[in-house]
């Protein structure tokens, strides 16, 4: 099959070259929202199982609240890969 210079879909020969300054940019704030909201979510996941750790005294029942900390953990590295990517040379 010879090429006649038509490509299917618009695509094109030359490779992709990387984000533009504006994707990165985005890329930047989103990863320090995520890091900001995650370490929000293991702070309060922390207080919340140290306060009614306190509370019980030994004696009672309290809270291990792992789901809010995990998350906050996960946010966190997320936030992370998004500022390593958004500080990548192209």
């Amino acid at each position: 099959m010879a090429d006649n210079g038509v490509r299917p879909y618009g695509s094109s020969t030359t490779p992709y070259n990387g984000a533009s300054p504006e994707q990165r940019a985005r890329w930047e704030t989103r990863g320090r929202r995520s890091i900001e909201f995650g370490v929000a979510w293991l702070i309060g996941g922390l207080l919340v199982a140290v306060t009614t750790h306190e509370q019980a005294q030994g004696v009672g029942a309290y809270f291990v609240t792992w789901g809010p900390m995990l998350c906050g953990i996960y946010q966190i590295i997320s936030g992370l890969q998004l500022l390593s990517r958004s500080r990548k040379q192209p």
